[in-house]
């Protein structure tokens, strides 16, 4: 019985664990432990709050690979920072300028 519960239990793990691997999406990647905050930088649209598939670079300018979807509560302004882990954006803040190495 105990046998049956702990192989129940390890096949559970192993198909949760394969499925924050293969499944990328703001729902999964925001309680996927194996995901670790960042911090990028976007230029967004001005006149709008809400932004779709806007694309991300780090400090150093690398683009993230994939797009990130959110909502702003500026629409006058449009260089911001974004916090995220994965698809799923914590909190962003905008900026005056980009960092120098970010890609306009």
């Amino acid at each position: 019985m105990k046998k049956k519960v702990l192989v129940t239990i390890a096949i559970l793990l192993f198909f949760a664990v394969v499925a924050f691997s293969i499944v990328r999406n703001e729902f999964t990647d925001r309680v996927n432990p194996f995901l670790t905050t960042e911090k990028s930088y976007a230029k967004v649209e001005k006149g709008t709050q809400y932004y779709e598939n806007v694309q991300a670079y780090s400090k150093d300018g690398e683009r993230v690979p994939y797009k990130l979807t959110f909502n702003g509560f500026d629409p006058q302004k449009e260089n911001v920072v974004i916090i995220h882990k994965g698809k799923y954006v914590k909190e962003i803040h905008y900026l005056d300028t980009l960092p120098k190495d970010v890609k306009e």
